[in-house]
């Protein structure tokens, strides 16, 4: 279902790395707010470089979706000029 769904696994991919990344600054002893900005900090990082191939799939997905629309629009439009 997610590979159907790619904004969908990246979105649950990016929390999680999120939530783990969190959870290792709390063993380390990191608490509060400052945990958290650093959570996002790290994980944003990281998440360049390991969910480079689902970000690619979005884009994909993203394209796809705004070409068809793109069609359906261009379609109407002729369509009224006749």
């Amino acid at each position: 279902m997610l590979q159907r769904h790619p904004v969908i696994a990246f979105l649950w991919l990016r929390t999680a790395l999120l939530i783990g990344v969190a959870f290792v600054l709390m063993l380390l002893g990191m608490r509060g707010v400052p945990a958290v900005l650093f959570a996002l900090v790290i994980s944003s990082i990281l998440s360049l470089f390991l969910l480079n191939r689902q970000r690619d799939a979005v884009s994909g997905a993203v394209d796809r979706r705004l070409h068809g629309l793109r069609e359906r629009m261009s379609e109407a439009a002729s369509s009224e000029d006749e």
